[in-house]
């Protein structure tokens, strides 16, 4: 859905600037409204640098940002398919406290946090399977030398699916400030504009058109790619999906007894 609204915001914006730059070509006077050319392009470079220079660094946060939310995933998935398999260790193949624990976590976050990040929110069934595993953990009394080695191993684990949730977590609400958004408009709209100044009618529609219907298609482009990696989890062709979750899910839901519906609700 928002890959197609993507698609018309572009065109409209596209065919917005061409229209009004192929209407300011015909009021325009006959040596055009910059008496002196050479400078006036010299300000359009330094517009267009300053707001280059802006929307590079912006898209860099950006997508660092995504690529944290991104890591974050991945890093729990596997954290998850390690403590099932810590679990195994310290209540043995056929218990259920710790594995039912972590079957109904991941579902609870493919299933129900996921669609919540979209809204910017988390999912209350998520952390009560997170307080439910330290409960269930917490009654365990290793008796060998193996179970005290996988006790002690846990603790990594399960620190590094904390890590991992609170990194894709963290990213679910929106990191570019407003007002660097706003600037970025200022920026777009001023670059847009001051080539529509620049209407010349001895040069022929196609050649008055066709520059800033290039530069128009690229800073909108560049605009929604940010607006992209600023909201990883929406329904973008290319957004996070909890893929090593799944994968993981498939791992460990292996016939154990979970006290959760499968979209990880406690029941």
């Amino acid at each position: 859905m928002l890959n197609w609204l993507a698609v018309v915001v572009l065109l409209v914006v596209v065919t917005t600037v061409v229209v009004v730059k192929l209407l300011a070509r015909r009021r325009a006077p006959d040596p055009g409204w910059f008496i002196d050319s050479t400078r006036a392009a010299g300000a359009l470079t330094v517009i267009g640098t300053m707001f280059a220079v802006l929307l590079a660094f912006t898209i860099f946060y950006a997508l660092q940002n995504y690529q944290k939310a991104r890591d974050g995933g991945s890093s729990e998935a596997i954290a998850v398919t390690e403590l099932h398999n810590v679990a195994d260790v310290l209540e043995g193949h056929d218990g259920s406290r710790l594995h039912g624990d972590l079957i109904c976590y991941s579902r609870a976050v493919v299933k129900d946090e996921w669609p919540a990040m979209r809204r910017g929110k988390s999912s209350p069934s998520v952390q009560h399977w997170v307080d439910t595993t330290v409960t269930d953990f917490a009654a365990i009394d290793p008796t060998n030398a193996k179970q005290e080695a996988a006790y002690a191993q846990w603790f990594d684990q399960q620190a590094q699916r904390r890590d991992g949730r609170r990194a894709r977590a963290a990213e679910a609400a929106p990191s570019v400030p407003i007002p660097l958004w706003i600037v970025l408009g200022i920026g777009a709209s001023a670059i847009l504009a001051y080539m529509c100044v620049q209407a010349d009618r001895r040069e022929s529609a196609v050649i008055q058109a066709v520059p800033i219907a290039f530069v128009s298609a690229l800073v909108t482009s560049a605009l929604l790619v940010v607006g992209f990696l600023d909201h990883p989890y929406d329904n973008w062709s290319g957004s996070l999906q909890p893929d090593q979750m799944r994968v993981t899910l498939t791992l460990i839901d292996d016939g154990h007894m979970a006290p959760c519906d499968m979209r990880g609700t406690p029941t």
